[in-house]
């Protein structure tokens, strides 16, 4: 089960990765951030989510639609829920750069 997290904490460490934070760091600690600040990251990071989680469904319907197609034996709809899946993973990859990917 995954850990519980601040909303925006996740995006805003994210951002900083490799940086040290805090008083002698790049940024403050999350702790230190003011709400108004939290509240912006959080929606950083909510809008972040809700994109992954749309190109996600969109690539699950595309697949599903692939194999409806290729049990109907309907050429041209297996070719083009393929290229809707690919066109969802593509989406993906742009919102998760180098995660991954194969050599």
């Amino acid at each position: 089960m995954a850990e519980h997290r601040e909303p925006g904490r996740t995006a805003y460490e994210a951002r900083f990765a490799g940086f040290p934070l805090g008083t002698r760091g790049v940024s403050p600690a999350w702790e230190d951030l003011g709400p108004e600040a939290q509240a912006i990251w959080a929606s950083v990071e909510a809008a972040v989510l809700r994109a992954l989680r749309a190109a996600a469904r969109e690539a699950v319907q595309a697949h599903d639609a692939g194999d409806a197609a290729v049990k109907a034996e309907a050429v041209d709809a297996a070719i083009e829920a393929e290229k809707d899946l690919e066109a969802a993973i593509a989406r993906m990859r742009d919102l998760v750069p180098d995660e991954g990917r194969a050599g």
